[in-house]
């Protein structure tokens, strides 16, 4: 695109952050003490003043870290709380001038985010006359609200000044004059206000009626305008879909100075990671659309093993150039900032073979059911295919699972349908000149999602809110091929039963016995977690399993509870497989699932870390509930029983353990249903966090899959290939006796963390990256190719200078059929935006190509024999 085709914002934007970097710079220059070595063993590392401002003649501070709190930083800690400042304020000087900026502080879970906020704010709000800092929002998740609440207490209680910071915490008022007065005290009087997602989202909108007009001023002066002078928004991700409701009650707050916190930027491609940044540092990535085409495009191209030689340069390039523009607004830290500081981490892959019973199940599921979409709706199968099949691969008992819930909820649509026709019949016999109104129901999905989140939660204050009338005299039954409906002679004397058709969910029922689905043993993922259970049992250690099916927690509890039955009674059980020890729930182990409270949350976790408990050795965490704002050092294992669609989520979950307070070493588990769907989630979860680390971490990571089609997700490979091959000796003890143990269930493994190693072979030399900045800034500055005609005139009679427009056209013609030849796989949009770079370095090849339109035959290019049409260059090429 050309820089007239630019936004005039953009440039502003880009052109202020770049002499914000510069002035920092500077003054790194005139006092040099501003940096601090984050590579020093943790022993050496001691912090003696946090300097955020200082006079330039005198060298003096005039804005530093309390004392108190500087002794619990870390280096990195120290240096985030710099970047903050920087990026947000700068200086004393420039607050009197502008507005300030916002910033992302990517640091991953358990590198101290909160400590970082805290001491910033408590910064701040003691030097205020400076700063002209009162009032800073906290927002984040609901199930972090206590936390934060409980780190602010936590560590300024260490601070050296007699300064008091009041802290807001509205989840515990119900009523909203009481959040309203609240946020008075707040707006009026300065501190810290912390605040739920949910909350600011319904009390900072500008057009709710639920409000009075006083009230609804109030919320709008204390959340919006003037509202805060610094907002943090922790988890900040969730703000990946500018055009959501939240993303766009976050964008009103009139406050320039924003801090994003994520421990994971990019959660599912760069198309997200554009939003964060344009909330916090608006149009310095441009348009959405100049976004795609200048980055989205090239590094998404470059990214797997069939890219080509081409694609892996822009690929490299466009990375680089990205990663530096956002340099002064996102600062990245990994976990390798904890590694001087913590125990080491090992992170495994299991491939985890199928039964026999679940390989028939897939394979008929995959036979019989697969791509169906859902009743009513034309298209939609994916993810009903991917939620039946991830219950065989889990174990064929959550398939009756599901056809329970279904049946549950058959039962209420219907008594809701009765309820109603009764209604109906009322007002029948007391105006019989009244029509009764045509009622209609939505279908019932067959395919019932139990993903990890509140749905159970949601799906009780659902329950029928009317007043449940006298039972009906009609009794319904469901009839099967396998259980036919029988009925005895009182029934058939006194009542009418009505025969419903087969439970669509219980496809599987002739194909597994009773017997199959108590076995454990049907199970190979059920086998190895009980395993580690038994062997963490024996050495002390604790241990996390997390899911994102509510079913796969409900199956382990269920197995759990048989364990401890059979232990009770004194007996061995083979379909247990062998196992025994005491599960007593809320005792020997918690569950925590959308449904749990803040204050259970809060209880169990507690219990949990005991050093005196060590009773309490299992928490059972639904992946998207727990996964956030929970602190359980206590366990040093982690088993990750399904892989989710969203990378972040997994890593969230490790992240539970591998914190500042762990003191032994931890081992993550990862089970993959090996030849199924799962397995290729897991490959392209490797692509996306490959994505993330070129442009967060500017790491050069192995391409290390194909870009797979829906087809690929359907591939079922029942049989592993044999031999097994050998597998590596792991340093993990544990897991090796796993190997030998479970020769038939585990094909293989592999290091996860190896996948994503820097290749410090790949990084772009210093003359590679000035060539990257060269390309970038040349695609900015030359102009558009001509537009492609919808239709191409006849060449007899051309005018001049049509027949040179022409010819430059079909030599971009031909110059994007060759390349199509060449590179297959190659887009649109990387033709586009080839096409005039090839077209201008090579004039001599370009002449020859034109040529082509000297042998043009009467009818012109347009003859279907010789091409195809050409789209506008607006659209896209398609030859």
């Amino acid at each position: 695109m050309s820089k007239n085709q630019l936004e005039e914002a953009t440039k502003k934007a880009a052109r202020e952050e770049k002499e914000r970097i510069a002035r920092i710079a500077e003054r790194q220059k005139l006092y040099n003490n501003l940096e601090f070595d984050e590579s020093g063993k943790p022993d050496e590392v001691v912090l003696e003043k946090v300097v955020l401002d200082f006079d330039p003649e005198s060298k003096e501070p005039l804005i530093q870290v309390d004392r108190g709190l500087v002794k619990k930083l870390k280096p990195h800690q120290a240096n985030g709380i710099k970047f903050m400042w920087d990026a947000c304020f700068e200086s004393v000087k420039r607050i009197k001038k502008d507005r300030g900026s916002g910033c992302i502080l990517a640091h991953c879970m358990g590198l101290g985010k909160t400590l970082q906020v805290v001491s910033l704010t408590h910064t701040l709000l003691t030097h205020s006359d400076l700063t002209t800092v009162n009032r800073v929002l906290v927002v984040c998740p609901l199930s972090t609200v206590l936390n934060w609440v409980n780190e602010f207490k936590m560590w300024l209680k260490h601070s050296e000044t007699d300064y008091e910071v009041d802290v807001y915490e509205l989840s515990r008022y119900k009523q909203n004059s009481e959040r309203a007065f609240q946020l008075q005290q707040w707006l009026q009087h300065g501190g810290v206000c912390v605040l739920g997602y949910e909350m600011f989202r319904n009390l900072s909108a500008d057009n709710s009626k639920k409000f009075k007009k006083k009230m609804l001023k109030n919320f709008q002066e204390a959340l919006v305008d003037p509202g805060p002078d610094l907002v943090v928004c922790d988890e900040g991700h969730l703000l990946k879909n500018e055009k959501t409701s939240l993303s766009q009650s976050m964008n009103r707050v009139r406050t320039r100075r924003r801090i994003v916190l994520t421990g994971t930027p990019l959660q599912n491609n760069l198309k997200e990671y554009y939003c964060m940044v344009q909330f916090v540092k608006p149009n310095l990535l441009g348009k959405y659309n100049e976004y795609l085409n200048r980055f989205v495009n090239p590094i998404t191209n470059g990214q797997y093993t069939d890219s080509t030689e081409h694609d892996i340069r822009i690929m490299k390039r466009r990375s680089h150039v990205l990663h530096k523009m956002l340099d002064g607004a996102v600062q990245r830290r990994d976990y390798g900032v904890l590694a001087p500081f913590l125990p080491p981490k090992h992170e495994y892959v299991l491939f985890i073979t199928l039964t026999e019973v679940q390989i028939k199940l897939y394979q008929f599921y995959l036979d019989n059911y697969s791509r169906r979409p859902l009743p009513g709706k034309s298209s939609g199968f994916l993810f009903p295919d991917f939620q039946s099949l991830q219950r065989i691969w889990t174990h064929p008992l959550v398939l009756k699972y599901n056809s329970e819930r279904y049946e549950i909820m058959q039962q209420k649509k219907r008594e809701r349908e009765e309820e109603e026709d009764s209604e109906g019949s009322l007002i029948d016999f007391i105006d019989d000149d009244s029509t009764p109104e045509e009622s209609t129901t939505d279908e019932s999905s067959e395919d019932l999602s139990d993903a990890s989140d509140d749905s159970r939660k949601k799906s009780k204050k659902k329950k029928s809110q009317k007043k449940k009338g006298k039972e009906s005299k009609m009794t319904t039954r469901r009839g099967t091929r396998a259980n036919p409906v029988e009925l005895d002679d009182d029934e058939a004397n006194n009542e009418v039963v009505e025969i419903k058709a087969e439970n669509p969910t219980e496809w599987w029922i002739k194909l597994v016995t009773d017997d199959e689905l108590e076995d454990m043993r049907n199970s190979h993922k059920l086998v190895l977690l009980f395993d580690i259970l038994r062997q963490c049992e024996a050495i002390g250690d604790k241990l996390l399993v997390f899911s994102q099916s509510l079913y796969s927690l409900d199956l382990i509890e269920h197995f759990l509870g048989k364990v401890d039955e059979a232990t009770q009674e004194g007996r061995i059980d083979e379909k247990l497989a062998g196992h025994v020890g005491s599960w007593s729930p809320g005792i020997d182990y918690f569950r925590l699932d959308g449904s749990t409270s803040c204050e259970n949350r809060s209880i169990w976790c507690k219990n949990f870390n005991r050093e005196d408990n060590p009773r309490a050795r299992l928490f059972l965490i639904s992946t998207r509930a727990g996964g956030l704002g929970i602190n359980l050092v206590a366990a040093n294992r982690v088993v990750i029983f399904d892989v989710s669609w969203n990378p972040s989520h997994d890593v969230q979950s490790i992240f539970r353990v591998y914190r500042f307070g762990q003191k032994k070493p931890c081992y993550i588990y990862r089970f993959l249903a090996m030849g199924t769907m799962e397995e290729k989630i897991y490959e392209r979860q490797v692509t996306k966090q490959a994505i993330s680390k070129r442009v967060i971490d500017e790491q050069q990571i192995d391409r290390h899959y194909a870009e797979n089609d829906l087809a690929e997700l359907y591939k079922f490979e029942a049989r592993p290939p044999v031999p097994r091959p050998l597998p590596p000796l792991p340093k993990d003890r544990l897991f090796a006796e796993m190997l030998k143990e479970h020769e038939a269930q585990i094909y293989k493994y592999h290091e996860h963390d190896s996948l994503l190693e820097n290749k410090e072979e790949e990084t772009l030399s210093e003359e590679e990256r000035k060539a990257a900045w060269e390309d970038f800034e040349n695609e900015k500055n030359r102009p558009p190719p001509a537009p492609f005609p919808t239709a191409w005139p006849m060449h007899n009679g051309m005018v001049p200078g049509l027949l040179a427009q022409q010819q430059q056209q079909l030599a971009y013609a031909a110059l994007a059929a060759m390349l199509r030849k060449d590179m297959p796989n190659i887009n649109d949009n990387t033709i586009r935006d080839m096409l005039p770079h090839i077209y201008n370095s090579n004039p001599a090849l370009m002449q020859k190509i034109s040529d082509i339109y000297k042998f043009a035959p009467p009818g012109g290019m347009m003859n279907p024999a010789l091409m195809n049409p050409v789209m506008n260059a607006g659209e896209s090429i398609l030859l």
